[in-house]
């Protein structure tokens, strides 16, 4: 067991336990209103999560042994069902809707760059809608543009079946210095878990390298919403105490990994939610879904939501 000095608001002082994948969760309970913005063009996102579907099914129909396309494939079908679906926001998917057919590859080489035209076309749109939007629309786009980047990031890389959306899972709106402190405790939090996780790999593991990256760039983040909260004034908190699993190994490194990614990104969703500027929280989402996918770890449809397989 070990106690930590932490940088956040003191009503979040936080006692939690890293055991496998049981961080704390950044919701309260209650189904939230939607957010006052809402960009009205959806059907502009249907096309743009259709056409990278189409590149994507496309290499899938390519190479039909290649497990991986599918699941991708199938992520961006599940995102356009909840887009053209009678409440996207909430993420209730469309019934019997058709997506339509895939493009078709004869060239790998140009099928993946075709494909990741369309992939980085939609996310950035879905940012940008994040980046203007508020509430429960900010969550949506901005998870939305996450889960885009995840399947991108897979057209060279690991990725895994992503976990679908869960219509009954919902982003709370909190009041902006919590959710920023709330994020700065996971972050503190999920610091100590990975220089845990490094000590339980063995020196000579391959993975030692990359867990220290990722302590770096964590260490990073901290570093600057520290800065940002000292800025706004939000007043430092007491202790948090954390305790660690039992295992001492390589699958126990990669559940406290996955952990990590998971309670971070759940943490940034709700400060973009939260915040008057989501442009200043939505970096962190797409930073921290990103974080585990060099594993294949933390795949889902809308990377930040609360859903479960």
């Amino acid at each position: 067991m070990r106690k930590l000095i932490k940088v956040s608001v003191a009503v979040l002082f936080v006692v939690s336990v890293l055991s496998g994948c049981a961080f704390s969760d950044p919701r309260i309970a209650g189904t939230p209103p939607p957010g006052p913005s809402v960009p009205a063009d959806f059907a502009q996102a249907a096309d743009e999560v259709r056409t990278a579907w189409g590149a994507v099914s496309g290499l899938a129909g390519f190479d039909p042994d290649n497990r991986q396309w599918k699941d991708m494939s199938g992520t961006l079908s599940s995102q356009w069902l909840v887009i053209v679906g009678p409440d996207p926001l909430h993420r209730i998917a469309a019934v019997d809707a058709n997506i339509g057919d895939p493009t078709p590859v004869s060239d790998l080489v140009d099928g993946t760059a075709a494909a990741d035209e369309a992939l980085t076309s939609a996310r950035d749109n879905a940012l940008s809608r994040a980046n203007s939007s508020t509430g429960l629309a900010a969550a949506f786009w901005a998870g939305l543009a996450a889960g885009l980047e995840q399947v991108r990031l897979g057209l060279t890389g690991p990725y895994d079946v992503a976990v679908p959306p869960d219509p009954t899972a919902t982003i709370t709106v909190l009041d902006e210095p919590t959710s920023l402190s709330h994020l700065i405790s996971r972050y503190d939090e999920s610091i100590f878990a990975m220089r845990s996780a490094i000590g339980f790999l063995d020196p000579s593991d391959p993975d030692q390298s990359a867990f220290k990256v990722v302590l770096s760039a964590l260490q990073t983040d901290l570093g600057t919403l520290t800065d940002l909260a000292i800025s706004a004034e939000v007043a430092p908190a007491g202790q948090g105490i954390y305790e660690l699993p039992p295992g001492r190994d390589h699958a126990a490194a990669m559940a406290l990994l996955s952990s990590a990614q998971k309670s971070l990104t759940e943490a940034s969703i709700v400060w973009a939610a939260s915040a008057a500027d989501p442009s200043q929280a939505t970096p962190y989402v797409m930073s921290n879904a990103a974080l585990a996918m060099g594993f294949g770890l933390g795949t889902a449809a809308w990377p930040g939501w609360p859903d479960s397989v």
